[in-house]
C-alpha cells in the first residue's frame, strides 16, 4: 500500500523538476538571445558602414553626418572617459582600502557601503544635472571636456569603490593574519601582499565602470558634448562622443545607416570591456 502511494508523489515530484529545469533553461536561452539579437541585428544594419575611413575620419556632408566618420567621436569618449578615470580611481581604490582594512567600526563600513551602493545605482542623468549645476554654473567650467570629465569621475567611483572593497575582502584572511603576527604594519601588508593579489579585481572594476561611463550619454550631454569639432580635445573646449553623437543621429533623423554603426561601435566596445572585466574577475582568489 506504501508503495503504490509513494509512486504518484515521485512522479508529481519528477514532473516539477523537470517544468523547473525546462523554465531555468528557457530563461537562460532568453538572457543568451537578446543581447546577441540586439548585436546581430546592429551588425546586420550598420556593418556595411563600418570602415577605418568611418573610424577615423570626422562627420561630413549636409546635413552634418550623412557622410564622414566618427572618429572625432572616439577621441572624445577616450579623453573623457580617461579623465574621468584620473579622478575616480584614485578615490575609488583608496576608498576600498579603507573599508577592507582600516574602517575602524563594522556599522560604519556598512553605511559607507550602503552609501557607495546608493551612488552606483542613481541613474545617469542625475549625475548630468548635478554636474551641470555644480560645475558648468556654479564653478563656471562651461561645456567642456573638464566639467565632462569629472561628472563621469563622479559616476565611475562609486563602482570602483565597490569593486576594490570586494576585491580585497576576497584575498584570504589568513594571509592578512600571518603578516601581522610578524610585526609588520597594516600599510605593508596593503602595499606588498593584498593589492597584488587583488588587482585583478579592481582592474575588473575600473574596466566595468570605464565601459559603463562610456556608454552614458546623459551626463556628457549635459556638460560636455557638442555637436561637431576639427580641433583635438582641450580641456577648456567641448567634445564630441558616441553616445551624443548617436543621439544626435537619431534625434535629427540624419543617417539611419551611420547611426546603426555608431551603435555598433559602442556595443562592440562596451561588449569587449565587460568581457575583459569577467575574466579578471575569474583571477580572484579564493575567499577564506
Amino acid at each position: 500500500m506504501s508503495e503504490t502511494q509513494s509512486t504518484p508523489s515521485l512522479s508529481v515530484a519528477h514532473l516539477g523538476d523537470r517544468l523547473a529545469t525546462v523554465l531555468v533553461w528557457l530563461t537562460g536561452l532568453l538572457a543568451l538571445a537578446l543581447p546577441l539579437g540586439i548585436l546581430g541585428f546592429l551588425a546586420v544594419r550598420g556593418m556595411h558602414v563600418v570602415s577605418w575611413e568611418f573610424l577615423l575620419a570626422g562627420p561630413s556632408g549636409f546635413p552634418l553626418g550623412t557622410a564622414g566618420g566618427i572618429g572625432p567621436a572616439i577621441l572624445g569618449t577616450l579623453y573623457l572617459v580617461g579623465l574621468g578615470l584620473a579622478v575616480a580611481l584614485p578615490l575609488g581604490v583608496g576608498g576600498g582600502i579603507y573599508l577592507s582594512e582600516f574602517a575602524p567600526r563594522a556599522f560604519w563600513v556598512r553605511l559607507l557601503e550602503f552609501a557607495a551602493e546608493c551612488l552606483a545605482a542613481i541613474p545617469a542623468v542625475i549625475y548630468g544635472l548635478f554636474g551641470y549645476a555644480l560645475l558648468v554654473v556654479f564653478l563656471a567650467m562651461n561645456i567642456s571636456l573638464l566639467a565632462g570629465g569629472l561628472t563621469l569621475g563622479l559616476m565611475m567611483f562609486p563602482i570602483i569603490l565597490i569593486g576594490s572593497r570586494a576585491a580585497l575582502a576576497a584575498v584570504p584572511s589568513l594571509e592578512r593574519e600571518s603578516a601581522l603576527a610578524l610585526g609588520v604594519s597594516r600599510s605593508w601588508v596593503v602595499h606588498r601582499i593584498l593589492l597584488p593579489r587583488a588587482w585583478p579585481g579592481i582592474a575588473a572594476s575600473v574596466v566595468l565602470a570605464a565601459g559603463h561611463a562610456a556608454g552614458s550619454a546623459a551626463p556628457v550631454m549635459f556638460t560636455a558634448s557638442t555637436v561637431f569639432t576639427v580641433t583635438d580635445p582641450a580641456m577648456a573646449t567641448p567634445v564630441m562622443t558616441l553616445p551624443t553623437h548617436l543621439y544626435n543621429l537619431v534625434s535629427e533623423a540624419v543617417s539611419f545607416d551611420h547611426a546603426y554603426g555608431t551603435a555598433l561601435v559602442l556595443v562592440v566596445g562596451i561588449l569587449l570591456a565587460n568581457t575583459l572585466s569577467m575574466l579578471l574577475r575569474r583571477r580572484l582568489p579564493e575567499h577564506n
